[in-house]
């Protein structure tokens, strides 16, 4: 079904709105990542301050859902390991271990900024192509019932 010569198929409508919303499921999980990596940032700030408090212990979770939290005594210490990136670590005291977190989190909501607008546009499209599919959808319709 061509609507004629440098036109567009109904077949390739379909498939671009297919690939849209499959890119716009793919944007929204890694929009969901960013996110939880922020949570993550906030809450080890969260405990470095705890630490610099001068409180000797602190409730940790063991798993990444938060199902179950351990009793951790003993927390002595002005330096924690920080993760850099990639394999790479450094042990850093308590201020620049929030400053490396501040930085991190601030590159993080950038590319969770640019991600959502890119989001916003691939939805506006897919939306675009779903009202001239349901157009045609309804058009289509009209036809045979007059027939």
């Amino acid at each position: 079904m061509s609507q004629g010569q440098g036109g567009i198929t109904l077949d390739d409508l379909i498939a671009q709105a297919d690939y849209l919303k499959r890119y716009i499921d793919s944007l929204q999980r890694t929009q969901l990542e960013l996110l939880e990596s922020i949570n993550s940032i906030d809450s080890a700030k969260q405990a470095i301050e705890t630490i610099k408090s001068g409180n000797k212990e602190m409730l940790v979770f063991i798993d990444r859902k938060g199902y179950i939290l351990a009793k951790v005594g003993g927390i002595v210490g002005d330096k924690v390991t920080v993760h850099l990136g990639l394999s790479y670590y450094a042990e850093v005291d308590l201020d620049s271990a929030i400053k490396i977190l501040d930085k991190r989190k601030d590159e993080i909501s950038k590319a969770a900024q640019n991600l959502n607008n890119e989001l916003q546009k691939a939805a506006s499209t897919y939306n675009q192509i779903v009202d001239i599919l349901n157009q045609i959808q309804q058009a289509a319709a009209r036809r045979q019932q007059g027939e």
